[in-house]
């Protein structure tokens, strides 16, 4: 199975995050906002929980649209398309794990081997975050 982390790159002006977006993330929006706002009334202390809210309320239009929302997802198999800057879309499958006992969630993305999103993943794991603009 090929893999590769997609957290936080350092970006450039024509790659890295603003450059990219996220389509099927309804679900998966609703899901992480949904137990985002839970831990943040779980941990009304913990102060890395609130900047972070508070840094998506500002950054992100449709997590604010989301925040107001009593809906917590228990959704755990969910599609998702990431639309990469030089490879285009990406078709994943994305697979939630609970890990209960830690109040953490596993998100895992993968791709039906032969597909190309599968080789978009194989080419990901390999040039990682360089920029190939």
């Amino acid at each position: 199975m090929a893999h590769v982390r997609l957290d936080r790159p350092q970006a450039g002006p024509a790659c890295g995050p603003s450059a990219r977006g996220i389509s099927g993330g309804g679900d998966f929006g609703r899901f992480a906002a949904g137990h985002l706002r839970a831990a943040a009334a779980r941990y009304p202390d913990d102060r890395a929980t609130q900047e972070l809210v508070g840094e998506l309320l500002r950054r992100s239009p449709e997590f604010a649209a989301l925040w107001p929302s009593p809906e917590v997802s228990d959704q755990r198999h969910l599609s998702k398309t990431i639309d990469h800057p030089q490879l285009g879309p990406i078709a994943l499958t994305c697979d939630i794990l609970v890990v209960p006992e830690r109040d953490q969630h596993v998100v895992l993305f993968t791709a039906e081997p032969g597909t190309p999103a599968h080789e978009a993943l194989r080419l990901l794991s390999v040039i990682g975050l360089q920029q190939m603009c």
